[in-house]
């Protein structure tokens, strides 16, 4: 293969995809890998993951890693300079170290919405955070981790369902029927059973989070589930106000996040977010965050991403975006 390629990782809490393409926005081939969130795995399982991630790209392609120009890798909990420098040392007897570009996942979620630009992104995945990018300047609001915060998140979600499991078994109460597939869903035949399960769970952040598409899908047919998604979504737009002095309300937010794929929960928020704030309007990006990644890849070797470009990586993503879905 001739030509140079760029790679684009984005490490979440439920699972890490990477991109590979070149510098005309042609995407070639996709890898999909566990959770790459730092707080929940070790460096060393994260060196492991990003490694056969690469590897598996270059296999799809028929390439060498000498035909990678860069790899940016935009990883949940490496926002920090401490835990970016945490991996950087973990890959410093690899080659891949000079081409490796560490960031945060929310750098890449909200390169999705803006390509590249500018611009306020509101994460509602497994983590919820809201993050800024303005002038070189960044902020953030929200994003505390499963332990100290994330409300209005998947694992937030999740983990009110479960509660309500647990609530209703304590009063002897009849289960509704999505309280019963979340035990299905656990392969349970008691609500006491849950503790055992998730806690013994090797990541019990992942495992409480996928309960959020179980109420997510109950939420037209049960006033439960929709009160706990209201919940989520209320937290939410508080998330918004505590961060509104310094939303640039010029430019739309951008959702992003597992929450936000589902269209009843995004119908719902927009309509609350616009109720609350008459001035912000909300985008929903048309590519992934992998696909950010790859974007960020491209403008830190100072690519231009013109409007051939985005429309050649849009229609070389739908062809490659169901592998990893």
């Amino acid at each position: 293969m001739s030509g140079k390629l760029w790679i684009g990782i984005d490490g979440g809490g439920t699972k890490t995809t990477a991109v590979i393409g070149d510098e005309s926005g042609h995407l070639l081939a996709v890898a999909k890998g566990s959770s790459g969130n730092l707080t929940a795995i070790s460096t060393e399982q994260l060196y492991t993951l990003l490694n056969e991630l690469i590897n598996q790209l270059l296999k799809k392609t028929g390439s060498v890693l000498t035909d990678v120009k860069l790899v940016f890798a935009a990883m949940a909990g490496a926002d920090r300079q401490a835990e970016q420098q945490k991996i950087y040392d973990a890959f410093k007897q690899s080659p891949v170290l000079e081409k490796l570009k560490i960031q945060s996942d929310i750098h890449a979620a909200l390169a999705a919405g803006t390509w590249g630009r500018e611009g306020t992104l509101l994460v509602a995945g497994t983590g919820a955070i809201i993050f800024g990018y303005e002038q070189r300047n960044t902020f953030r609001v929200g994003g505390w981790g499963y332990l100290l915060g994330d409300e209005g998140s998947g694992y937030h979600l999740g983990k009110l369902a479960i509660r309500s499991v647990l609530e209703a078994h304590d009063g002897k109460a009849s289960l509704k029927p999505f309280q019963e597939k979340i035990l299905t869903h656990f392969n349970v035949l008691s609500p006491d059973q849950l503790i055992t399960k998730i806690y013994g769970s090797p990541n019990p952040v992942t495992a409480i989070s996928s309960v959020s598409r179980i109420v997510l899908d109950a939420i037209e047919e049960n006033q439960l589930a929709k009160a706990i998604v209201s919940a989520a979504q209320e937290a939410l737009i508080e998330l918004i106000e505590n961060a509104y002095s310094r939303i640039d309300r010029t430019k739309p937010v951008v959702l992003h996040g597992g929450l936000f794929s589902n269209n009843i929960f995004y119908e719902e928020f927009t309509v609350r977010l616009s109720a609350r704030f008459p001035d912000l309007t909300a985008l929903k990006p048309t590519i992934s965050g992998t696909v950010g990644a790859y974007l960020l890849a491209l403008h830190e070797s100072d690519i231009e991403v013109s409007d051939l470009v985005k429309q050649t990586i849009q229609q070389t993503w739908r062809l490659l975006e169901g592998e990893i879905t």
